[in-house]
This record gives C-alpha cells, sequence and structure tokens, in this order.
C-alpha cells in the first residue's frame, strides 16, 4: 500500500509541475497580439497586412512550455513582427537587411576614420578586421544586431533574424530614434600597426608611454559610434604589432598586443583601454596588468625575497612539479619570492577592482637572465624549463576546522596538499620567455618560487 501512496504523490507532483511549466496561456491574449502587430505594422508602413500566424516564444522545460512573454506574429507578407506581452511591440523584420547594411557603413566609416587618424599619426595599418572579415566586405555585422530567433509553429525549423522598431528612409535620424531600443552586441575590431609607440622587440612591449599615440585616433572613432547605441560603449578594439594577430590568437599567448579596448568597464566616453606595458621586476621577471582599464607601472609591484614561507619539499609533496617525467630538481636554484603590492594600489584602481579586490595578470620570465642567477649557482637554463611557479598556501591545511569532509568532520592537515602550485607554461613567449596568467590579490601575497 505505502509504494502505491508513494506513486500516487508523484502523479500529482509530476502533473502540477506539468500545469506550472506549460505556457503562460492567461497571458497569451492571441486577438490583442494580433491587434497590436496590424496596428504597428500599417502605422509603419502606410498598407494594411494581416498576420497570418502567430508564435508564442517559449522553451521547454521539465513537464511543460514555459512562455518568455512574447510572440512572433508572421504577416501575409512572409515578414514577422515581434510583441512583448507588457512592453508592446518590440520591433519586425522587414528592413532587417538594408539596416544592418546600413549600420556596417557606419562602422565602416569610422574605421577609416581611424585608419586615416593613425596613417596621420606616422603610423602604416597593415590589417583591419571586423569580426575577423574585411570591413570592406558585406555582412560582418549579420546575426550581430538585435537578433531573435522563432519559429512559425511546432513542426516549423527555426529562423532568426534582426527586428527594429523605427522605419529606416535613408536618414541618419533613423539611428537616433533606433538607439534606446537597438541591440549591437559587441563588434570586435581587430588593428595591427607598425610605427612609433608599436615597435617593440619580439611583441614584448616596455617602456610604453603613458598614453601611446594610436590611442587617440581610435578612440575618436569609436566615439563617433556612441550614437548608435544611446551612448552606451559597443566596440572591443584589440591592437596589434605588426605581424602577430595571427601568431597571438593561434597560440593565445599574450605577445604582440599592445592595448585593447573594453566597451564593458566604460570609465571612459568610449570604454576602458588595457595598454600593455611589461615591467621588469628584476631577476628575469616581468609582468603586465591583464584587466581592461587597469594599468601597472615601474614601482606597482616590487618583487622581494622570500622569507621561508614554504620549503622545497612543501613543493614536491604538493605534486604539482611533476609536469614532466624528465624534470629533476635542482636543490641549488631553490629560491623563493614574494610580490609587494604599493600601499595604494588598489585605492587607485577602477571601481569594479577595487570591489572585488583583485586583478588579472600576466608574469614572464627569462632563467637566461644573468640577474636571474643561474650561472653563479652551476645550472644552466635549459635545465630549468619550466622554471617559475605560483604558489599558494592552502587555507584549509592551516584552518582545519574551517572546513569539513563529507561526513560532517574537520578535515586535517593530512589531508590536503599544504600548497597550491601554478605552473608556468611550457610553450614561451616568442622571446623565448616562460609566462604564465594569475591575478594580483590585495589581501593575499602573490609568492613566486624558481626550483
Amino acid at each position: 500500500m505505502f509504494p502505491y501512496l508513494i506513486v500516487c504523490m508523484l502523479f500529482i507532483i509530476a502533473s502540477m509541475f506539468a500545469l506550472t511549466g506549460c505556457s503562460n496561456l492567461g497571458e497569451f491574449d492571441q486577438d490583442a497580439i494580433v491587434q497590436q502587430a496590424e496596428r504597428y505594422y500599417e502605422s509603419k508602413y502606410d498598407a494594411h497586412v494581416e498576420v497570418a500566424d502567430v508564435w508564442e516564444d517559449r522553451s521547454y522545460q521539465l513537464f511543460g512550455y514555459r512562455s518568455s512573454g512574447r510572440a512572433f506574429c508572421t504577416m501575409e507578407d512572409g515578414n514577422t513582427v515581434l510583441v512583448d506581452f507588457e512592453e508592446g511591440v518590440l520591433g519586425d523584420n522587414r528592413q532587417q537587411h538594408e539596416i544592418v547594411a546600413a549600420y556596417e557603413e557606419q562602422l565602416r566609416e569610422a574605421i577609416q576614420d581611424a585608419t586615416q587618424g593613425l596613417e596621420d599619426a606616422g603610423y602604416t595599418v597593415s590589417l583591419v578586421f571586423i569580426n575577423s572579415r574585411s570591413p570592406e566586405a558585406d555582412g560582418f555585422l549579420e546575426g550581430q544586431i538585435s537578433t531573435y530567433t522563432w519559429q512559425k509553429n511546432d513542426d516549423s525549423p527555426e529562423e532568426s533574424g534582426s527586428f527594429f522598431f523605427a522605419r529606416y528612409t535613408g536618414s541618419n535620424r533613423f539611428f537616433e530614434q533606433e538607439a534606446p531600443r537597438v541591440s549591437l552586441g559587441t563588434p570586435s575590431i581587430d588593428i595591427e600597426i607598425s610605427g612609433r609607440d608599436a615597435a617593440y622587440e619580439h611583441g614584448f612591449p616596455m617602456n610604453v608611454p603613458a598614453r601611446p599615440s594610436w590611442v587617440d585616433p581610435i578612440d575618436e572613432a569609436c566615439a563617433t559610434l556612441l550614437p548608435l547605441t544611446d551612448n552606451e560603449p559597443n566596440v572591443r578594439v584589440t591592437v596589434y604589432q605588426e605581424g602577430y594577430r595571427n601568431y597571438t590568437r593561434m597560440e593565445d599567448e599574450p605577445v604582440g598586443v599592445l592595448g585593447e579596448l573594453s566597451p564593458f568597464d566604460n570609465m571612459e566616453p568610449t570604454g576602458n583601454w588595457l595598454i600593455v606595458d611589461w615591467i621588469p621586476l628584476g631577476k628575469g621577471v616581468y609582468i603586465t596588468s591583464d584587466e581592461p582599464g587597469m594599468r601597472l607601472r615601474e614601482g606597482d609591484v616590487m618583487l622581494a625575497e622570500g622569507e621561508g614561507a614554504f620549503s622545497l619539499e612543501e613543493l614536491v609533496e604538493s605534486g604539482s612539479l611533476d609536469e614532466r617525467e624528465s624534470r629533476s630538481y635542482h636543490p641549488e636554484a631553490f629560491a623563493t619570492y614574494q610580490l609587494e603590492i604599493k600601499e595604494d594600489l588598489f585605492a587607485s584602481a577602477p571601481v569594479d577592482v577595487q570591489e572585488k579586490g583583485w586583478f588579472d595578470v600576466n608574469i614572464a620570465y627569462d632563467n637566461t637572465d644573468p640577474a636571474a642567477g643561474l650561472e653563479q649557482l652551476g645550472v644552466t637554463a635549459e635545465e630549468l624549463a619550466p622554471s617559475l611557479y605560483t604558489v599558494k598556501i592552502n587555507p584549509v591545511s592551516e584552518n582545519p576546522e574551517d572546513s569539513e569532509d563529507s561526513s560532517g568532520d574537520a578535515t586535517t592537515p593530512d589531508d590536503v596538499p599544504p600548497l597550491d602550485v601554478g605552473i608556468m607554461r611550457t610553450s614561451t613567449l616568442e622571446n623565448g620567455f616562460q609566462y604564465t596568467s594569475t591575478a594580483l590579490d590585495e589581501s593575499e601575497p602573490l609568492l613566486l618560487a624558481r626550483v
């Protein structure tokens, strides 16, 4: 009897899920949706066109469908009107191709202005891509602007298109009208340049000016695009040293990148610049910020000799040094370092960095540098590859009472490795330096070990 009751209860629960998970039929007033679509279409295009089919935008969830609160209305001329149950008509896709082409032309003109500005500043522009396509080609914003997907009915294939509310007549006033509604996505622009402030050996920028002279022409061009999206930055720009774009993208290495404009942390009108500048810390170690809007200068971070925070034995016991079977340890080369952060560095950082208390950095290491001191120790650089590691002390190993295992018992130091070791990449930058990506934390020092 008891199992039967369980089955009945499960059936009742499933039925309740099915009812609550289904389409919001109470909100979907099909007649009202049709009227809105037809009135909007007639007002916009000066012609009465009836709705031929209506598809409520919905997704399948556990035991049923759930509505998004929108409906796609297929008009008799084959175009589609999108209606939100609360906000009303969001737009239609009748003019999508000419409008997308018009947005592309706006972006194309801005890039031409940037290119001309760079050339006027003495640079040679060897490559420009928008979304990995030439700005001269059509379609580089295809699927990027106010795009939605829908079906005409359950058995129809999925369709997609760009929806716009205002009518486009060729006037630039359209962009002002559409700006509060449009979703431009994030067009990605790549530029390769050569010239002053862009010529660094092996794509390793050092001693970079406070504001490289290639920044302003690109900034000005991006500023002309702001009205397209209601003055919200929407364009990401990456500036490469000539010849490095493909290398950097294929190898996924921080080399040859001179700077990046991020639209997301918009401290400045067009977005936040990440200016890449490798700062020497001594002992063959270099550092650069990898956080848009956050730039490191000489003196912001110092490399100090470690004070025995951990031993070589602890490092080996952590198990993270066994990446290469042929890797042998050289106790005589063992050294520990600590990155010391300038006291007011975080206080002057962008708000988002202050709030999270850390920011991303890249660290490079040249163990052939005489300052690394390997030669004096009788150790060849080739024997230590990789040779520099980031080290974090596992807080659980120090405070076992702060962590419990699945049984509820407190863990002990023996249950966890004492150190969390991050290894340098086995591949190197083009200049032969080892490198790694990590984060600088405001409250936790970054420790390094050479083995």
